[in-house]
């Protein structure tokens, strides 16, 4: 019996040690643990940016009357930019006596509205930013202006110039004024008034 025994003891102990699961180390358990964390951490940062972006998406909607432009300052002039703010859009070329009448005008709405949220933004149908800053300065002009806005202005269905409308708070077309006459004043305020 004893003869056996020998034989069995280190059969039994094989079978122990090849069965015997080897525990992971502290260190690797520490590691997977940090990685897991920060797999998790990522994909957080991940879902919280979808969601941001996709805000932002729905915050503002580009309709028919969007437009980015160049503007005299050397930026652009996006309409996106004015979210949730009426807009008074006056389309103009720099050498119409119309609109030389009409822009001083415009610049006092813009003084007397642009802290209660009213934006006026002056869009030029021509390319030169030259002649817009000239304009700009002998007129006074303060309220944003850009150029090259042809392809806008058709967009708008712009017939002569100057041409203002007044957008509301989503950007959609409240009212239009083709010419300019100093009896559309009263009118035009009445529109910011609403609008505001």
């Amino acid at each position: 019996m004893k003869k056996y025994l020998i034989p069995a003891m280190i059969v039994v102990s094989v079978c122990i040690s090849s069965c015997k699961k080897e525990e992971p180390k502290v260190e690797d358990t520490a590691n997977q643990t940090q990685n897991i964390s920060q797999n998790t951490n990522e994909q957080k940062i991940s879902d919280k940016s979808d969601k941001k972006d996709s805000n932002i998406k729905k915050a503002y909607e580009k309709k028919d009357t969007y437009f980015s432009l160049p503007s005299l300052s050397g930026s652009q002039i996006d309409l996106a930019n004015y979210s949730n703010k009426p807009v008074l859009l006056v389309f103009f070329t720099e050498n119409c006596p119309y609109c030389r009448k009409a822009a001083p005008a415009m610049q006092e709405l813009y003084q007397k509205y642009s802290s209660k949220g009213l934006t006026v933004v002056g869009i030029s149908t021509k390319d030169d930013p030259e002649a817009t800053k000239e304009f700009a300065k002998e007129l006074g002009i303060k309220f944003p202006l850009a150029y090259r806005g042809r392809r806008i202005a058709i967009n708008y269905r712009v017939q002569g110039v100057p041409f203002i409308y007044m957008l509301d708070k989503n950007h959609e077309i409240y009212d239009a004024w083709m010419g300019y006459d100093d009896s559309y004043l009263t009118e035009i305020e009445s529109a910011i008034g609403h609008t505001l």
